[in-house]
């Protein structure tokens, strides 16, 4: 293909703004940021001389070194700060756009271009990557939280806003006890907790220290399963597993999604579902029941819940994994806010031995992690772990996206597969974090690079590990209660 010759690229520059780009799917995140900031350029009144003066590098270098906004001695006054400061909209507008990836990266451009990204009014608009995590102690009075790592540094500072123990939430909501972090979705958190000797749940945004109270879905409601370093151990009969779904690019308001897990009778009972906009529960029950038509989980038999197994939010559909008894397969199943199941993915290999262990949302798609294993005496071994895109939902293609063996992780040949926790996939860069049960250690592992970096030692063990993205923009959904 030859490229474009100068006069068409400024022809199609006069009839393009920056608000109707167009990057190809196979564009690079280096390509589409270059693209970004060509098509932001105003257009000039004549074609450049040459191919090389519209070249996007040689314009990014020029943006790069050039201020953000016009010289400031030219622009005193009142008009000058206006002027000034629509500039500076207009570079968040462009930014916004860019991948988290690149956002972090420009801000070594220059100090103008730091600045801009750091303002706190402007980091607001941006999008946000995963910050840390929370987890607590099984020694400590908060089993689910209390502690923070973040990626940053050494994993020991707390980001900046950030209470981990989250005292704000007893000061707004008086008599709350007994609270569990249940999950989290794009800056914001749920609890289950106990307020006035009745359970419910708390939806909150720690950045800005706003929440929520949402009774439970009925006074029936089981309790939700326990937290602990082998939470596949269950001592009751029936858990409530609550998901959050929430995306703030789309809507300020969230949903709960619910299920009643029967533990002994293996199968799912009910599912309810809560909407921050009607502020009321919805019960499906009556769409679950067994041999029904159209009754969904009710008509598969047995099927187990596994909450530990990761999940993802992608395009308004919430995935998570379950395991079908009475065909000894895992299952991907995809429900909407209402609780609905609008799709099912099946795993491509159905060899025993080649385990779904965990699935995430990064880069946009749903990503799978499977273990090779083998049996040694009474316990299963992973000798190599994989990790999967699904390409296509309506092919249900999976693509090899990297492997490496418990050799190349750990050192050793073979790992029991319950000494090796997975918390997380990175949502915007190609790693996975895991926790090394034997030495208690959250870790690292860069997919690129293939290196292995410690995080943290979880001294006094821990409980379960809750990702966090922040989310800095405000919103009265989050009332301090209904």
């Amino acid at each position: 293909m030859h490229p474009a010759s100068p006069s068409s690229k400024s022809s199609r520059a006069h009839h393009r703004t920056h608000t109707d780009w167009h990057f190809p799917n196979s564009c690079s995140p280096a390509a589409r940021w270059r693209l970004g900031f060509k098509n932001s350029r105003r257009p000039s009144k004549s074609p450049p001389a040459s191919a090389a003066a519209a070249d996007p590098d040689s314009l990014r270098h020029q943006l790069a070194t050039r201020p953000l906004a016009p010289d400031s001695g030219a622009m005193d006054g009142p008009k000058g700060s206006a002027v000034a400061g629509l500039y500076d909209d207009i570079m968040v507008e462009i930014l916004s756009r860019v991948p988290v990836k690149d956002i972090r990266r420009s801000k070594c451009v220059s100090k103008p271009w730091r600045d801009l990204i750091d303002d706190p009014l402007h980091r607001k608009k941006l999008p946000q990557t995963l910050e840390g995590f929370f987890h607590g102690g099984c020694g400590s009075s908060h089993g689910s939280y209390g502690q923070f790592t973040s990626l940053a540094g050494t994993g020991e500072s707390v980001p900046p806003l950030v209470d981990p123990s989250f005292s704000f939430l007893m000061a707004k909501l008086p008599g709350v006890e007994h609270l569990v972090l249940l999950d989290s979705c794009n800056g914001l958190l749920l609890f289950g907790c106990t307020r006035k000797d009745r359970f419910g749940y708390i939806v909150c945004n720690p950045a800005t220290e706003e929440c929520v109270a949402v009774p439970a879905s009925s006074c029936s409601c089981p309790p939700p399963p326990p937290f602990g370093e082998n939470t596949d151990v269950y001592d009751g009969e029936r858990y409530a597993h609550t998901f959050l779904m929430f995306d703030p690019a789309a809507s300020s308001h969230f949903h709960l999604v619910q299920l009643w897990d029967n533990v002994l009778m293996e199968e799912v009972e009910a599912v309810h579902s809560y909407s921050s906009e009607t502020r009321a529960w919805s019960d499906r029950a009556s769409k679950w029941k067994r041999g029904e038509k159209g009754g969904e989980w009710g008509q598969w038999g047995q099927v187990v819940v596994k909450f530990t197994f990761g999940r993802a939010f992608i395009n308004g559909l919430l995935y998570f994994i379950v395991y079908h008894v009475q065909k000894s397969e895992a299952l991907i199943v995809a429900v909407d806010g209402e609780g609905k199941v609008c799709r099912i993915i099946r795993w491509h290999d159905k060899h025993k031995l080649v385990n779904v262990s965990f699935i995430a949302q990064s880069q946009g798609q749903l990503h799978c992690i499977s273990m090779d294993a083998q049996l040694k005496g009474f316990r299963i071994h992973f000798t190599q772990l994989s990790v999967w895109v699904l390409d296509d939902c309506d092919t249900q293609e999976w693509i090899l996206k990297h492997n490496v063996t418990c050799s190349q992780l750990f050192g050793f040949l073979s790992c029991p597969d319950d000494d090796l926790g997975i918390v997380a996939i990175h949502p915007d860069h190609n790693s996975v974090i895991f926790v090394q049960r034997w030495n208690r250690k959250l870790v690292l592992y860069n997919m690129d690079s293939k290196e292995l970096r410690p995080l943290r030692s979880l001294r006094g063990g821990y409980r379960f590990i809750t990702p966090y993205v922040p989310c800095f923009v405000e919103s009265s959904v989050l009332a301090t209660k209904y």
